[in-house]
């Protein structure tokens, strides 16, 4: 299957007219400590209706193909809807290599300047605040509602959909709650809602409402299917709110395990295991993960947090089975997971400190930086990345076994990035190189081995050029020889031709926009 975003603006699904119950149980931003959350009744509806925003964006997309180059810019349009005191939350997609937002009110013309306080690409959710916030003074925020819905509820979504500029409600009903992947980080999956209702541009980032209360936040769309749209559930936003509280979003941890069923009766026979179809194989622990120095390959694992695993790595959860994952999901970063694992036959209780990820950076889709590069000697330098392989039209099967060494034997541990020449900018110092170049994995400089692309110019533009600088490549018939004393000229010829205003680029901040505790993000 295949997912979209909505990248225009909020996402139209369905809900029912029909109040929550009095005591239906609801979270808002103050169980976070997020903001100082208003006060006072929602007198109608349509009042509510108040809270939900129109976001228009100037957004610049980096030119990851000519990663010197500005890049391009462009608008669009979604979606938000308030939760707090100047906190309104939307998309992360709706507001990525924004720069400049602005908010507008329901029935009010005005554009009001917002900017990013917080954003989580790995969740596609963003926490956006205005400049002045005494239009929306007096307006409810919006609750969260705590439990997920059940199949078939009924809901409505409310947004701005491309090509009007009045609100548009529609309504549906929850037809699956499962995990599924999120377009926006590319490489990520989380719980999902998916109501039969199509995704509309312009429509992210709006609130899928059950009575008066938020079950999600709309977000993409399925391909190719008519009436399927998907709503980011509060599980997801409740992680992301609480991830916040200390003024920084760290992003999802991960155990950094490959986990492997035990059905066969002889395989758990042998394991020493009674046939009750409980426990998994721990197959492969990523060196740098979670996991590392705490579990072993060949260990068992019995218990996640106190909770039984199955065979097939599902565990009961409030009277429902459910993956493991989910459970991996709620943690956060420093949190002590306890585990009850068997080693060599032998019952054990282990503990691991829970992090982040770096091994899935290399896969996710990238925002809200500008692209990283060095050029020399018409040789373009760039760190293996989706973004830069999805502009160099290199495949990602051609680079999966090096990305799969790189994340399971520690490279994402002891090196800053696998670097990879994108394209050759055609020169006479260039012209006789033999070879397959383009495309090529870089190992060696001068004899070194390459740990990143900032080491990797250390080595290109050292104070003093050596006689030759000879470049080894993974797989290469024969090295690249460039002869040092004639790099300085061809360089210059080279930056002029191709109008290149500076050799690298190995920095990723965006120009001009000063860097934020608060706008840190997982990727």
């Amino acid at each position: 299957m295949r997912f979209h975003t909505c990248l225009q603006g909020l996402f139209l699904v369905l809900v029912a007219v029909s109040l929550s119950p009095a005591d239906e149980p609801a979270i808002s931003l103050s169980d976070f400590g997020v903001d100082k959350v208003m006060s006072g009744p929602v007198v109608s509806i349509s009042d509510q209706y108040k809270g939900v925003v129109k976001i228009e964006v100037d957004s610049l997309t980096p030119d990851y193909a000519t990663p010197w180059d500005t890049g391009r810019y462009q608008g669009g349009i979604g979606t938000g809807f308030l939760i707090g005191e100047n906190a309104f939350m939307t998309n992360a997609h709706v507001v990525s290599n924004a720069e400049r937002i602005y908010i507008s009110m329901y029935g009010d013309s005005r554009k009001i300047p917002a900017r990013v306080k917080f954003i989580a690409h790995d969740a596609d959710l963003a926490l956006l605040e205005v400049e002045d916030f005494k239009p929306f003074k007096g307006i409810k925020p919006f609750e969260f509602r705590k439990n997920l819905p059940n199949l078939e509820d009924e809901v409505r979504v409310i947004g701005y959909p491309i090509g009007g500029n009045r609100l548009s409600v529609t309504r549906g009903v929850v037809s699956r709650i499962d995990f599924t992947p999120y377009a926006h980080p590319r490489n990520m999956e989380h719980l999902t809602i998916q109501v039969d209702a199509a995704i509309n541009p312009g429509n992210s980032g709006g609130p899928a409402l059950m009575g008066n209360k938020v079950i999600g936040v709309a977000f993409q769309g399925l391909n190719n299917a008519n009436n399927t749209g998907y709503v980011i559930p509060t599980p997801v936003i409740r992680h992301f709110l609480e991830d916040i509280k200390d003024g920084v979003y760290d992003g999802y941890v991960d155990m950094g395990i490959q986990a492997a069923p035990i059905l066969n009766p002889s395989m758990r026979k042998a394991f020493g295991l009674p046939d009750d179809e409980k426990g998994v194989l721990i197959g492969k622990v990523l060196k740098g993960s979670s996991a590392d120095g705490i579990l072993r390959n060949g260990d068992i694992l019995m218990k996640v947090d106190g909770y039984d695993v199955d065979s097939s790595a599902m565990i009961e959860l409030e009277g429902q089975k459910i993956s493991m994952k989910e459970l991996i999901e709620r943690c956060f970063k420093d949190d002590r997971l306890p585990l009850d694992i068997i080693r060599d036959g032998k019952p054990m209780k282990v503990e691991m400190v829970m992090k982040p990820s770096r091994a899935k950076e290399l896969l996710m889709e990238e925002y809200d930086k500008m692209p990283r590069y060095i050029v020399f000697g018409g040789l373009v330098f760039q760190p293996i990345q989706r973004n830069v392989l999805a502009a160099a039209d290199i495949s990602m099967l051609d680079v999966a076994l090096d990305i799969r060494d790189y994340q399971e034997d520690g490279g994402c541990v002891d090196y800053e990035d696998m670097v990879i020449i994108t394209k050759v900018l055609d020169d006479e110092v260039n012209a006789r190189l033999s070879g397959s170049v383009s495309n090529a994995i870089v190992e060696k400089i001068n004899g070194v081995k390459v740990k990143g692309l900032s080491h990797a110019y250390k080595l290109l533009y050292p104070e003093k050029m050596p006689e030759y600088v000879i470049i080894e490549l993974k797989d290469g018939e024969r090295p690249l020889i460039f002869e040092g004393k004639a790099m300085e000229a061809a360089n210059k010829r080279i930056f002029k031709t191709y109008n290149i205003p500076k050799n690298a680029r190995l920095d990723s901040a965006i120009p001009g926009r000063q860097p934020s505790r608060k706008e840190t993000s997982a990727n």
